[in-house]
């Protein structure tokens, strides 16, 4: 599933399974086809997540990239 979150005032679109407390790069943010993964913390959605310029783009981001969960 892929959620959004605010954090310090940007948004991020990523892919988490919050049951094992990770979360995982979508999208562009995948290197060479590679995915980045860290825990289901701020600072581990800011490790795999680049910010989104608006709310908007961040939904829409998850939207392309997978099922939708809502804000994390």
């Amino acid at each position: 599933m892929t959620y959004i979150r605010e954090i310090d005032g940007k948004w991020y679109a990523f892919a988490a399974d919050p049951d094992n407390g990770q979360v995982y790069s979508i999208g562009k943010d995948n290197p060479d086809q590679g995915r980045w993964f860290g825990r289901l913390t701020d600072s581990g959605i800011k490790y795999v997540a680049s910010p989104c310029p608006s709310r908007k783009a961040a939904y829409m981001r998850a939207m392309r990239n997978g099922s939708y969960g809502g804000v994390l």
